[in-house]
């Protein structure tokens, strides 16, 4: 019983953590390894009223035309407008990672979230520590131990 309420608890915010880190680095390497290119607003979407989702395309020097995307949330007070310009950073040796500048997963962002994943599992397993030895202690199989004298 225990292990099953511990691997919810402690795995569930070490998935979503592992996904953090690896997105993380992955916007760190273009932050400091990437090339920068020109690139044009293809289309903004609007799936909801506060998030919009900006379409975009660039060319690099060395390679096909790439096309990406990313969300804002809230949306700013300027509007893009199809064919506007927009700054990305890509990889040389991988072009097909790419994102457009400032629109990763932010430093800040990843340390609030990780914190709050951590602190998530250190309550839960503790709440499910100390349910665990309370029943244990309630339970009077497991509390003797030794055979009462006749």
């Amino acid at each position: 019983m225990l292990t099953g309420l511990l691997i919810p608890s402690l795995g569930f915010p070490t998935l979503i953590l592992g996904l953090l880190v690896y997105i993380r680095r992955g916007v760190v390497r273009l932050e400091r390894r990437g090339l920068h290119a020109q690139g044009k607003v293809l289309g903004v979407r609007y799936p909801r009223s506060n998030k919009r989702t900006v379409d975009y395309t660039f060319r690099p020097p060395e390679g096909p035309e790439l096309q990406g995307s990313f969300q804002e949330w809230p949306p700013p007070a300027s509007e893009q407008t199809p064919g506007s310009p927009v700054d990305v950073l890509y990889l040389a040796d991988a072009p097909h990672h790419h994102m457009a500048v400032g629109k990763g997963l932010s430093r800040r962002f990843f340390l609030i979230a990780a914190t709050c994943l951590v602190l998530f599992a250190s309550c839960a397993t503790q709440s499910v520590l100390e349910e665990y030895f309370a029943r244990q202690g309630q339970d009077p199989a497991r509390a003797r131990t030794t055979p009462e004298p006749p």
